[in-house]
């Protein structure tokens, strides 16, 4: 049985050693478009003695020139993409630096959380048989469950008042005369046309019996938003109850520990959850910076895509494959080495872009594998699967399919499918007597917070809360999971 944060870290661990390897081969693939564009330059020197060898001066002259010029060009682009490089790889650096510094703060906060959790299950059943005989306790929490049986019942009929009011009101909203007199606020104190206007409203008025129908929708209308109203007050009032109902059993575990545990599982928690924003932040920066350098590596920024077409459109010119013909048609000892040395260097070449082409690719499929795992891990925090009261029954997620996700054999949707079918929820010990539904529960441990602002708010209040918020037609209160 493998727990939420040991297999989130186990998939945190494999990206940054598949990001270390991204960043060996980009490395690798820089230096060698380098050394490829230093061999062209090489190749375009031979080129200029083969020609100053068989070539009158003049021609030799205009040759070495156009190359001159072009070798100029190219190096001033490869200068310029240098310091480009150089800045962007001390961001990077800087990011990723920054990103180490925090991620060894949140492992420290995490196992200070984990700490605190693990001291607090182990409280549980004492906690426990003392708030199952504390008569001000036991009294609170029947408050609390009536004060919670009163808003659920509130909201149902604030419910069906809505439904109520939505099929009985069509016959009226589907009537355009009505409508029109109903929304110019005809017959109340709002109305304020007169002459020729007040007169036409005022027969047409006549004409569909608008004031009673008036005083029968208003009622229609009327009857929802006072229950709504009164499901609101009575959601406010379970929650204050709820909230003092947390205050026992947490004061109860304090007095057991003898520190406030759940505060300091919520405050770390928060820290944590601050950092792991900033961490997003930082991820996203150096995915941005990882990109542009990747396209530097692979020598797709327009910078060496300039310098390589001056060498290549110099080194593929006409004169130049006609000096080649020449000095192979008319051989001596000096032209054989020279034409030995523009072959070695042409040979070289094809070996270094081969060699490249190669390392691209690889770069290209580490690149989606990283993406894949980095995915894997949002949708993990995204769903709080890195908490305390996490865990999966598989243990190959952090053994042979978190090696197939690293090798590309599986997707990240297809490791992330195996995910959810092997996780679970654990429950804190004890016998629920303390924390009834998780009130007063820290969220890392299947809570809500209860009270102090520190709980999930309206949202979770009783381990599901009112869905409050427009109508009640979307479900209203629901009690959720029980502790």
């Amino acid at each position: 049985m493998l727990t939420g944060r040991q297999t989130l870290g186990t998939i945190e661990q494999s990206l940054a050693d598949l990001r270390r390897e991204e960043a060996d081969l980009g490395k690798r693939i820089e230096r060698a478009t380098r050394s490829l564009t230093d061999l062209q330059e090489r190749q375009s020197e031979a080129y200029r003695d083969l020609a100053r060898f068989r070539l009158d001066t003049d021609a030799a002259g205009t040759l070495n020139t156009r190359l001159d010029s072009a070798a100029r060009e190219a190096r001033r682009l490869l200068d310029k993409r240098s310091d480009d490089y150089k800045v962007l790889t001390d961001q990077l650096r800087e990011c990723e630096s920054e990103r180490n510094q925090l991620q060894k703060k949140r492992l420290d906060l995490d196992t200070a959380r984990d700490a605190a959790e693990n001291q607090m299950d182990e409280l549980m059943e004492a906690v426990d048989g003392r708030l199952e005989n504390d008569s001000s306790y036991l009294a609170q929490r029947e408050a609390a469950e009536t004060a919670l049986a009163t808003a659920e019942a509130a909201a149902s009929k604030a419910r069906t008042s809505e439904e109520d009011r939505q099929q009985k009101g069509k016959a009226y909203e589907a009537d355009p005369l009505f409508l029109y007199l109903w929304q110019r606020g005809f017959g109340t104190p709002d109305y304020g046309f007169r002459g020729l206007v007040r007169s036409l409203d005022t027969w047409v008025a006549r004409l569909i019996r608008f004031q009673d129908a008036r005083a029968n929708y208003a009622m229609l209308t009327g009857i929802p938003e006072r229950m709504a109203k009164h499901a609101e007050r009575c959601e406010e009032l379970a929650r204050q109850e709820q909230a003092k109902l947390a205050e026992f059993s947490r004061n109860a575990m304090t007095d057991a520990a003898g520190t406030d545990l759940v505060g300091t599982i919520e405050t770390l928690s928060e820290e944590i959850d601050q950092i792991d924003a900033k961490l997003d932040g930082l991820d996203r920066r150096i995915e941005t910076l990882s990109g542009a350098l990747t396209e530097f590596s692979s020598g797709e920024d327009a910078d060496f895509q300039k310098a390589e077409e001056h060498l290549s459109v110099s080194l593929q010119a006409d004169d130049l494959n006609d000096l080649w013909r020449a000095a192979l048609d008319t051989p001596s000892p000096e032209d054989e080495k020279i034409i030995q040395r523009i072959e070695d260097f042409r040979d070289r070449v094809e070996q270094v872009a081969r060699e490249i082409r190669q390392d691209r690719e690889l770069q290209r499929d580490i690149s989606r594998r990283r993406a894949e795992l980095a995915d894997v891990i949002k949708r993990f925090r995204s769903k709080g699967y890195g908490s305390w009261d996490s865990t999966f029954s598989d243990d190959k997620l952090t053994t042979v399919l978190l090696g197939e996700l690293i090798k590309g054999a599986i997707t990240g949707a297809d490791y992330w499918a195996r995910a959810e079918r092997a996780h679970k929820r654990r429950k804190p010990r004890g016998r629920k007597v303390a924390f009834p539904n998780g009130t007063g529960l820290p969220k890392s441990m299947g809570g809500f917070g209860g009270f102090g602002g520190s709980g999930r708010g309206k949202d979770g209040f009783g381990g599901g809360g009112f869905k409050s918020g427009g109508s009640f037609g979307g479900g209203g209160f629901k009690t959720g999971d029980q502790f």
